[in-house]
């Protein structure tokens, strides 16, 4: 554990040693500063204001993004040396995410990763229905078989529409491709900070009495946590009937199978949180190729699950924030679309509760292995 969480630091001091280094090129104006566009735009097309720009300009959210990143990069270098406690190191990760998560934050990270996620759905589904006609017999006529016929048929019919919608996102991506690798940046920072502070706690009675809480109410916490995407993967799934929500009902083909591309991620969301408290979040399963049987390693569910919640987390406030300067139907409409408010922190604890189970349960199976061995030790 201390190997990890030197690790952890290390990480978190380089990310905010990177983050501090954009900040000063952008200051110098060696770069583009994104906090002096129109609104304090991060991400066009992606993100809303930043909340700091729109309380004091942009020449202060530059300010205190150099200011805090350099704290972040002496604190981690402190802690790397020793000289950093526990508190320290909590206090280092709380400012970092107070900064970066609220104050110098837009609505782009949901955007972003979202969008990240909905361009392998695709290449998932398709993998996804290959596996089910090679390895489950009912599954295969059921839905493996028909599934492929359709994606083929839907491919040949809708080939115009498929190839301007890649078109149109690879220009996106393209074209903002840069500011896309900031944001990612700054979501593991929040990330890695966020596991610094975590790990700066492990072993408190605090903690420990946190963490039995947790774990003793993680299914009923997961299940609140994947209800979060379920009202944004029905509202687009609405795409491909005559009254779309979140959506105008003039809209081409391309942007339709794009939404539905998006319900998509949402709904992978959606089965991949239930995971956390299934089989198949800690046994990899039948269908999945090179891995069917073998055990989950915790990271490979705690870190995309940790990212997520710190993307979020960091959306939250500045989501509520925009749809306040809109009418009380449309903050309610925002507020159930987009529920943030309590999705991030619900999958936060969620994945919390996954990690502290696993390391139950692996510890119990450790104890288990030994018991034998004692057992066969001489007496007297």
């Amino acid at each position: 554990m201390e190997r990890l969480a030197r690790a952890t630091l290390l990480g978190a001091t380089l990310a905010s040693g990177a983050v501090a280094l954009l900040g000063l090129a952008w200051m110098l104006g060696l770069w583009p500063n994104p906090y002096a566009g129109p609104t304090g735009v991060l991400l066009a097309g992606f993100a809303g204001p930043v909340l700091l720009t729109g309380l004091a300009g942009p020449d202060v959210a530059t300010t205190v993004h150099v200011v805090t990143a350099l704290t972040g990069v002496a604190a981690g270098i402190a802690g790397l040396a020793g000289a950093l406690g526990a508190r320290g190191r909590v206090g280092a990760g709380a400012l970092q995410l107070i900064v970066f998560g609220v104050l110098l934050q837009g609505s782009g990270p949901l955007s972003t990763m979202g969008y990240l996620v909905a361009l392998f759905m695709p290449v998932a589904v398709v993998v996804m229905l290959v596996q089910l006609v090679r390895r489950y017999p009912v599954a295969r006529w059921a839905i493996g078989v028909p599934g492929l016929v359709a994606l083929v048929v839907g491919v040949v019919l809708g080939r115009d529409a498929l190839t301007g919608l890649a078109t149109g996102i690879l220009g996106v991506f393209l074209s903002h491709g840069v500011t896309v690798l900031i944001t990612l940046l700054i979501l593991a920072l929040g990330t890695l900070w966020a596991m610094v502070g975590v790990q700066a706690l492990s072993g408190m009675s605090a903690m420990e009495r946190a963490t039995a809480w947790v774990v003793r109410h993680r299914r009923a916490i997961t299940i609140v946590a994947a209800t979060g995407p379920l009202p944004y993967a029905l509202a687009r799934l609405t795409w491909f009937t005559p009254w779309p929500q979140l959506g105008e009902y003039d809209m081409d083909m391309s942007t339709r199978i794009w939404g539905i591309t998006l319900s998509s991620a949402a709904w992978l969301g959606f089965f991949l949180t239930l995971g956390l408290i299934r089989s198949w979040g800690e046994v990899f399963p039948r269908w999945m190729p090179g891995l069917a049987g073998r055990r989950v390693p915790i990271t490979a569910a705690a870190v995309p699950g940790g990212l997520i919640a710190v993307t979020l987390i960091f959306s939250a406030i500045p989501m509520l924030v925009t749809a306040s300067e809109h009418s009380v139907s449309d903050q309610i409409v925002s507020a159930i679309a987009f529920p943030c408010w309590y999705w991030g922190p619900a999958l936060a604890l969620a994945v919390w509760g996954y990690v502290a189970h696993r390391l139950q349960s692996e510890r119990a199976a450790a104890l288990d292995a030994a018991e034998p061995a004692r057992d066969q030790l001489p007496t007297g």
